[in-house]
């Protein structure tokens, strides 16, 4: 996960062209950090608002722009059966627009709103008897259509869109993972204020118009980015079967099934939980004053209330495995191997030995890509990754197959990889190397204001922004003797997930 942080950023930065400046780690206005090992230099400015909204602020004078962010703490694992898809359907109806945005006029809009909420009252309850194929499941979705077209004379299409774009923003952009909601764009510093406007307006006045019509959109982009993309969808069905009862098992983008029955009132009472103050961050990088931005944040942010209901957290975790799970399947692509081994979730210490085993193994210097690429010349490409989530993680070994290459020739060399690794410790020089990887991955990531803030909200989310500071210090200070244990802990190929994708014309299979 974590190939960011590093341990002596300063020395490195002397060598690298940066686009900011961001350099000494100081005093915050409610929060200090004081200086570390690691020598990182970066202004970190914390706050929050009374209905419990955190500001973080990294200023840089340097450049003339800010890199403007809201995260909401709110994904496809906070969802449940039936329920999947919400988070990511309300991304989308987010740039609908609010009661000011948007609109010609909004009072004009509610009766046709008011009448398509009745009207898909009555469509559900026939969908479930009687599925969409039924003539009345039709006569009322052409109802619901009839009435949006006459809605549609007052609906303002993009202005969320065109007012950024007229002030000069740029990287306009959202989107959904599974325990985190992003909601971005890029403006000139003296423009700031507008992303501050429509953000505070969408938290606490959106309005759900054209639900159905981006239903339906919905509906066709999880057709298209999975029902018909072979590795993808081959790939969500491993992910739900590796998790047998986390709902990190569920697809972000929501099962077919329960995207077609998502209802207003359904995705409203998901709004009203997660999509509040309290369950925010906003960060602001770029040429901005911490004063000032922390007092505009009150001035527009401030008087929304927190959520009503304490919401629910997921206490579900992933039970230990006690057995193995292979899933083949035949398609028209390029064959690929994936192998997934349950870790912990942070803060574990035990991540920090797996994301050196990931950085031995992974990338053109790593063992497996010297054995499989290079020397037996089986793959194309070959690697590993150490997956840290906020409950239960993974690590994956994947592999892109040569055509005539046996799948389980591939899957006996990274057993007898994984069996050397368990065996003896790394050598000094691949320790060094995995170091010395993390340290530039965690430059290279800082090389955008944009990059900063999704690495202090990734952190904030897992538990705190400040442990940005000393993640890779943890990871350096790990040593070559504990991995053989942490290997044998973890990397067990009797208790892990197989996948494996196979030429539709091959005969064999691995099951």
């Amino acid at each position: 996960m974590l190939k960011q942080i590093h341990q002596n950023i300063r020395r490195l930065l002397k060598a690298i062209c940066f686009t900011t400046s961001i350099f000494s780690v100081s005093a915050t206005a409610s929060t200090a950090i004081a200086s570390t090992a690691t020598g990182i230099d970066l202004p970190v400015f914390s706050d929050s608002l009374s209905n419990g909204l955190r500001v973080l602020i990294v200023p840089d004078s340097n450049v003339a722009i800010v890199s403007c962010r809201l995260y909401y703490f709110v994904g496809g694992m906070d969802e449940w059966s039936s329920a999947t898809g919400l988070s990511h359907l309300y991304e989308h109806m987010l740039f609908k627009g609010t009661k000011r945005l948007g609109t010609r006029d909004y009072s004009k809009e509610v009766p046709y709103l008011n009448s398509i909420d009745s009207l898909d009252r009555l469509l559900q309850s026939v969908r479930e008897a009687k599925g969409e194929n039924d003539p009345q499941y039709k006569a009322f979705f052409g109802e619901i259509m009839s009435l949006l077209d006459k809605q549609r004379r007052y609906i303002k299409k993009d202005e969320i869109w065109e007012l950024y774009n007229n002030n000069g923003g740029s990287g306009l952009n959202a989107w959904t993972a599974d325990n985190m909601t992003g909601y971005i764009v890029t403006l000139p510093k003296n423009r700031v204020e507008l992303f501050y406007w429509i953000e505070s307006d969408r938290m606490q006045n959106t309005v759900l118009r054209e639900f159905h019509s981006e239903r339906e959109v919905v509906t066709e982009e999880r057709r298209m980015r999975y029902d018909n993309q072979p590795v993808n969808r081959y790939w969500e069905r491993l992910n739900s079967l590796f998790y047998a009862a986390h709902p990190y098992r569920q697809p972000v983008i929501g099962w077919e099934s329960d995207i077609r029955a998502h209802t207003t009132e359904k995705l409203r009472d998901h709004v009203h939980r997660f999509y509040t103050p309290d369950n925010a961050v906003l960060i602001l990088v770029g040429n901005i004053d911490p004063k000032k931005a922390m007092a505009d944040a009150g001035l527009y942010f401030g008087g929304i209330k927190r959520a009503a209901h304490k919401r629910r957290e997921v206490v579900t975790r992933e039970p230990a495995a006690f057995g193995g799970t292979r899933f083949t399947v035949a398609e028209d692509v390029e064959p690929r191997m994936d192998v997934l081994f349950q870790t912990p979730g942070y803060p574990n210490a035990d991540i920090y030995q797996l994301d050196v085993v990931e950085g031995i193994l992974s990338d053109r210097s790593g063992r497996l890509y010297k054995r499989l690429v290079d020397k037996e010349q089986l793959c194309t490409n070959v690697g590993a990754s150490n997956n840290v989530r906020l409950h239960n993680g993974y690590f994956h070994i994947y592999a892109s197959l040569k055509k005539e290459t046996d799948p389980a020739r591939v899957e006996a060399i990274i057993k007898e990889e994984i069996d050397k690794l368990i065996k003896n410790a790394p050598t000094d020089r691949e320790m060094t190397r995995v170091v010395n990887g993390m340290r530039m991955s965690f430059v290279t990531g800082l090389k955008s204001l944009e990059g900063i803030s999704d690495r202090l909200a990734s952190f904030e989310r897992l538990g705190s922004w400040k442990d940005m500071f000393d993640y890779q210090e943890k990871v350096a200070s790990v040593k070559a003797a504990s991995i053989p244990e942490a290997a044998g802990k973890y990397l067990n190929p009797e208790l892990a997930t197989w996948g494996f994708i196979v030429p539709k014309t091959t005969t064999k299979r691995n099951n």
